[in-house]
């Protein structure tokens, strides 16, 4: 079973991802040096594909939005998920 989650800075989202585990998640993210306020699950445990589902909207929302991507949702590779 899977979450979805946010992070936010000043109350706006810097990044949205999904976890089997957001205590060792956000522990992770603190240490990577992200610059973020809280860590916000937005899901109860669901299945990891209702999850994906949902972090996918999530983002575009997001984007149609705020014409952006959240700061840090990008692949380890330097490009944007999911665009």
């Amino acid at each position: 079973m899977t979450y979805t989650y946010k992070l936010t800075k000043n109350g706006k989202a810097v990044y949205i991802g999904t976890t089997k585990n957001p205590f060792r998640r956000n522990n992770e993210h603190s240490q990577s040096g992200k610059d973020y306020d809280e860590m916000q699950v937005t899901s109860g445990r669901i299945s990891k594909s209702e999850a994906e589902r949902r972090e996918t909207r999530n983002l575009r929302s997001y984007r149609k939005a705020t014409g952006k991507k959240p700061k840090y949702n990008k692949t380890s590779n330097g490009k944007f998920n999911f665009w």
